[in-house]
């Protein structure tokens, strides 16, 4: 039972409620034309060149309630990343990297009053490489936030643009912990009449997408201590390894240029969180993504998380140091958690 309540979960969403009354405050004249409107189900946030968006539960926006979920999962700390829906990615260069510092400093400030039970991640704008890489640093310097929670499709921005590579080549010197998350409207949801399925199959065609793209653009080649974490069990890549590598083999998705002879020789370059659900899954994940690389995951408060993280981790008979590396160790080595 000690041993449960240790446990880390990496994959939390909350907005602090003092962002709300910034944007009531800012939203035009700071923000570009940010918006709040009182909704049936909670306030809804309009961000420019995006629309309004899911109202904001109140499991989003209250941290102490966060904290009495935690105790009665037996998890003792949580990665808290800002809600993506919010991150502003489709809003202008400027106006989005001010956005973007004020997120970060009201999860700090937010989490900083948990007695070390919440830690933050920050967000990025990364539309503009230059203020991405001099907010990664301050977020990291001067609010002790050690990871980022990137959209796999940031806007206008691929992955694995060339023009990202500065940010990348910062990750990799700062130590910086990035974790890659879906957003509701990337590639997979331009696939016709698919809508139902947004929760259910998008948010994994797009890990996949984005993931398998790094690893074709050769971007673990050149900064190969990257740490990106990928959520919900890394999309349907880790269960789809030897189509991709076959593929590779017989020349239909791009020459062969990595330096390592298959993709799926970077899989384990990826860390993969616990978002799957399911303990047979979760084997088979461990047994191709390897020793060390998985996390705790809920995706927290959202109802298609896991309504019982640790309990899935556990029935999934993985011996004791197993166990305790993908509830705990892994994690507190990977975010810096003493």
């Amino acid at each position: 039972m000690a041993e449960r309540a240790t446990a880390i979960d990496i994959h939390g969403h909350g907005i602090p409620k003092k962002l709300l009354d910034e944007i009531r405050r800012d939203g035009d004249r700071v923000y570009g034309g940010m918006a709040v409107a009182e909704g049936e189900a909670g306030p809804v946030v309009t961000i420019p060149g995006l629309g309004r968006i899911r109202p904001l539960a109140a499991q989003m926006l209250d941290f102490r309630d966060r904290l009495a979920w935690l105790d009665e999962h037996q998890i003792g700390q949580q990665i808290v990343s800002p809600w993506l829906d919010m991150q502003g990615y489709e809003m202008p260069p400027e106006p989005a990297a001010r956005w973007a510092a004020a997120m970060n400093e009201a999860v700090a400030a937010e989490c900083a009053g948990s007695g070390g039970r919440l830690i933050g991640m920050s967000t990025l704008a990364a539309g503009d490489p230059k203020a991405a890489v001099a907010e990664l640093e301050r977020s990291m310097r001067d609010l002790h936030l050690p990871a980022v929670m990137l959209s796999t499709d940031p806007g206008q921005v691929v992955l694995h643009d060339p023009s990202l590579e500065q940010l990348w080549a910062a990750a990799e010197q700062l130590g910086a912990v990035f974790v890659l998350h879906p957003s509701i409207t990337g590639p997979a949801s331009h696939i016709p009449n698919t809508t139902e399925f947004a929760n259910l199959y998008w948010r994994g065609i797009d890990t996949m997408l984005a993931a398998t793209r790094l690893i074709l653009a050769g971007v673990f080649d050149r900064y190969p201590r990257l740490r990106i974490v990928l959520l919900h069990g890394g999309g349907f890549l880790p269960y789809q390894t030897a189509r991709l590598d076959r593929s590779y083999a017989i020349n239909t998705i791009g020459p062969k240029s990595l330096a390592r002879p298959n993709p799926t020789d970077y899989l384990s370059d990826f860390y993969h969180d616990t978002c799957l659900l399911s303990p047979p899954a979760l084997r088979l994940l461990h047994e191709v993504a390897g020793e060390g690389k998985i996390v705790l995951g809920s995706d927290y408060p959202f109802p298609i998380g896991d309504p019982d993280p640790v309990g899935t981790v556990t029935a999934a008979g993985f011996d004791e140091r197993t166990n305790r590396q993908v509830l705990h160790d892994t994690a507190a080595a990977l975010f810096g958690i003493a």
